[in-house]
């Protein structure tokens, strides 16, 4: 069952910052603290990401899975990412599925970005739908999601929610829930 918006809330202030004080001093805040005891617990027992990444390579064998877990993050990221003889010059679009460990939800999202020069770049994210190509790893991601961890969807009215916290390099007022529960950063992929 989906967390309501004001539990969503007060669980994060547990976890960030509200003063920029935690800048100045080499101790970390009470706050900094358990949001690197919920990492560490996390990476102690990485199993059922473990599991989860297998069954995503499974039921999508011609795509390439790849993570991310930056311990600054409200959870660990998978992508799908496009496979490469379907690259295009623009507007190529990859899956980015989110679990929050601050709280039983999940977010799937893309990453669109242009492909140049041989390289990768201009990387964008996106929080509307998937295009035609990417439809099925999308609804893939959300379904393992749901079934390897039991957690609901965030909607993304709830996602653009703003939080008055420091969240990675984003001052209180940018900060949604979405970056607290997810991620700071959410262009950002491998």
């Amino acid at each position: 069952m989906l967390p309501s918006k004001e539990d969503l809330i007060a669980t994060v202030r547990k976890y960030y910052n509200s003063s920029n004080a935690f800048m100045f001093t080499t101790e970390p805040s009470p706050e900094t603290k358990r949001h690197d005891d919920i990492w560490k617990q996390w990476i102690a027992h990485m199993e059922p990401w473990y599991a989860f990444r297998d069954e995503l390579r499974s039921a999508l064998p011609d795509y390439t899975i790849g993570e991310t877990y930056p311990s600054m993050d409200g959870g660990p990221r998978c992508m799908v990412y496009l496979p490469k003889e379907s690259w295009f010059p623009q507007s190529n679009w990859d899956v980015v599925g989110c679990v929050s460990l601050l709280a039983p939800v999940y977010f799937v999202y893309g990453v669109e970005w242009d492909y140049i020069d041989g390289r990768r770049q201009n990387f964008r994210a996106s929080f509307e739908q998937p295009p035609p190509n990417m439809a099925w790893p999308d609804q893939v991601v959300a379904m393992t999601i749901e079934k390897m961890f039991g957690f609901s969807a965030f909607p993304r009215e709830l996602a653009e929610t703003p939080v008055p916290l420091y969240a990675g390099l984003l001052e209180p007022s940018e900060t949604t829930l979405f970056h607290t529960l997810f991620t700071s950063d959410p262009s950002n992929i491998p």
